[in-house]
């Protein structure tokens, strides 16, 4: 069996993962094979260029170091991607009877509804797997995961919540708040607060990320992402 030598010194080309697949998306896995094709498909999009960025099966089916990965058997692939789509890693389309495989990213999910709503062409004739942009999971299944356990008052709030803001925009709130390693609801509904009043006269646009970030300065910042 061969043994890992350990990263050499130097200067190394390096693709970084966000920190939601280590505190949300790893968790639910439990195929090694669903982990291995996962990964390497978001590395193989990192180098990639242009939009959006998606992997064939037969890129993969040729793909060496994944296949060794995965002893080399198809079986293997198949299971992982399966499993990999049916967890939300990945969203897949047909294109001419082709698997067309994109990491589930704002990005994505925004190339799959123009695909699905004929404003994008990629190929003659694509179809986007059923299940692969799926319903976004409601606000109290997203506290669960990222916040903690629901409180009758806390329940209300994020009843509210739900009324007033798209599920896009809830989504990334708990989305930044998981990378940047803080959970509090106060610190979601911060953001959501922000990004209402930085867009009141626009509310079919969505804010970018870093407009979403909530922008809590002085002394008592550390305060505030604490509770």
């Amino acid at each position: 069996m061969s043994i890992f030598q350990g990263i050499p010194a130097g200067q190394l080309k390096v693709t970084p993962l966000p920190n939601v697949i280590f505190s949300e998306l790893l968790p639910l896995m439990d195929d090694a094979a669903q982990i291995r094709v996962t990964l390497h498909i978001f590395y193989l999009l990192s180098q990639k260029k242009g939009s959006p960025r998606f992997v064939t099966l037969d890129e993969l089916r040729g793909d060496a170091t994944l296949m060794q990965a995965l002893d080399f058997k198809t079986e293997n692939l198949k299971r992982g991607l399966d499993k990999a789509v049916a967890c939300g890693a990945l969203l897949q389309a047909e294109a001419d009877g082709a698997a067309w495989y994109f990491f589930n990213t704002a990005e994505s999910r925004r190339a799959l509804e123009k695909i699905q709503n004929g404003e994008l062409h990629l190929a003659a004739n694509v179809r986007v797997r059923a299940d692969a942009v799926e319903a976004a999971p409601n606000i109290f299944k997203l506290y669960e995961q990222n916040i903690g356990t629901l409180t009758p008052i806390i329940a209300d709030e994020l009843k509210e919540a739900e009324q007033e803001y798209p599920p896009e925009v809830i989504m990334d709130a708990f989305r930044i708040a998981a990378e940047n390693n803080v959970r509090s609801w106060k610190y979601v509904s911060k953001i959501l607060l922000d990004w209402t009043r930085k867009n009141k006269n626009e509310k079919a646009r969505r804010p970018s990320s870093s407009q979403r970030r909530p922008s809590i300065t002085g002394k008592l910042a550390h305060v505030a992402k604490s509770k």
